[in-house]
């Protein structure tokens, strides 16, 4: 077996090492270790006997005067006053349980006064008659009218009072019948373009003053207009005096 050349210089080299590692260790374990105080030791004289003598002898006591202090006066502190007890409290009494009855009895409602009630003063209204729309019955030979709406009905309602009020302004009462009671009746038809025709009485007054004054009436009255449903129409009105 062949020993190579250079082992010697490396054992060399790694021994060295060692060692350098070895110090280098050894260096910074000195350097962390706590270093130890020193004692510093003073070297000091014994007392002489002198000193020791002076420090043994007692002192002389010292005579103290005695101080007179003035006389303290005499203070009279005045007792505190006896609190006055405070009267007790009386419980409130116990509210007192009554009965309905008896409260009712002690207690009487007051009946209402009734005011008495004064009579109505009969009043008298006068009576206004409008002419009344008058349905022809048809026959079944002839052609059946147009039925009316609710809406035209109501239209020929103030129709009829437009009428009443021409008829009315043209009426000129007899004034020998004042106060005379009487009543008649008048139909009469009233075409689409309001023009009043075929004027009769159809139930007379008796009297015929009374009756001719109304047929003058319808004479001489102003026509209302058209109709309000573009046709011919029929109406019956009561004339009345001294009711």
């Amino acid at each position: 077996m062949k020993i190579p050349k250079d082992q010697p210089f490396w054992t060399s080299v790694i021994l060295h090492l060692v060692v350098l590692l070895a110090l280098f260790l050894v260096t910074i374990v000195q350097a962390f270790k706590p270093k130890e105080k020193p004692h510093v030791f003073e070297m000091v004289d014994p007392p002489s006997e002198e000193s020791q003598s002076q420090q043994a002898a007692p002192q002389p006591p010292v005579e103290q005067t005695p101080v007179k202090l003035p006389p303290v006066p005499k203070v009279n502190i005045p007792k505190p006053p006896v609190p006055t007890p405070r009267p007790k409290e009386k419980p409130p009494p116990k509210p007192q349980i009554i009965d309905y009855r008896d409260f009712t009895k002690e207690h009487p409602k007051d009946k209402p006064k009734t005011r008495p009630v004064a009579p109505r003063p009969d009043i008298s209204v006068h009576q206004i008659d409008v002419p009344k729309l008058i349905i022809p019955r048809t026959s079944s030979s002839t052609i059946p009218s147009p039925q009316l709406s609710p809406q035209q009905m109501s239209a020929l309602a103030g129709y009829s009072s437009r009428l009443r009020s021409r008829i009315d302004a043209a009426w000129v009462k007899p004034a020998q019948l004042a106060g005379v009671s009487l009543l008649a009746e008048v139909v009469f038809d009233v075409s689409s373009s309001g023009q009043i025709t075929n004027v009769r009485l159809r139930r007379g007054s008796g009297n015929a003053a009374f009756d001719q004054s109304i047929l003058t009436a319808f004479r001489n009255a102003s026509s209302a207009g058209p109709t309000p449903t573009g046709q011919p129409h029929q109406f019956s009105l009561p004339f009345r005096m001294g009711q």
